[in-house]
């Protein structure tokens, strides 16, 4: 017999859904200087980058919500987008680390002087990834109640 998962996920989603919704906050109030640290990446072309600063925070914020209290097949859908924004993420900081580009992450702050990304934020990407992965398949699963009548 297997041990319950429940607990394990339970805080997975609350981990994973804060630091979304936590992350979304300063983007969501001031997305002209998160526009800036998304340019400072030097990944996207010119014309993209206003587009990705107005419309990322507000599919973190409700991919944050939907991860924390959505219905099960919600949330198998939000915890799919988020983990495919946290590869995205984790490759972005990756490659400007080999491109030797130091540049803040952008992740809870716009500011220009925040801390430079370095390993660490990698580690935390891959831990918000193994969450991440551990909520979708979770909600995936068939749920233990009989469908209601």
């Amino acid at each position: 017999m297997t041990p319950p998962r429940l607990p394990f996920i339970w805080l997975a989603r609350l981990a994973v859904a804060g630091v979304f919704l936590g992350a979304c906050l300063a983007k969501i109030s001031d997305p002209e200087s998160f526009a800036l640290a998304v340019h400072r990446y030097r990944l996207l072309p010119g014309f993209a980058v206003n587009g990705v600063a107005i419309v990322l925070p507000w599919i973190e914020l409700t991919c944050g919500l939907a991860v924390l209290a959505g219905p099960r097949r919600v949330r198998a859908a939000a915890a799919l987008l988020l983990l495919g924004m946290l590869i995205v993420f984790t490759g972005a900081i990756s490659l400007n680390l080999l491109r030797g580009i130091e540049a803040s992450c952008g992740c809870f702050t716009t500011r220009a002087d925040a801390a430079v990304s370095d390993g660490w934020n990698l580690l935390r990407n891959a831990s918000l990834i193994w969450l991440t992965l551990a909520i979708w398949r979770d909600a995936l699963r068939p749920s233990p109640l009989p469908p209601a009548v």
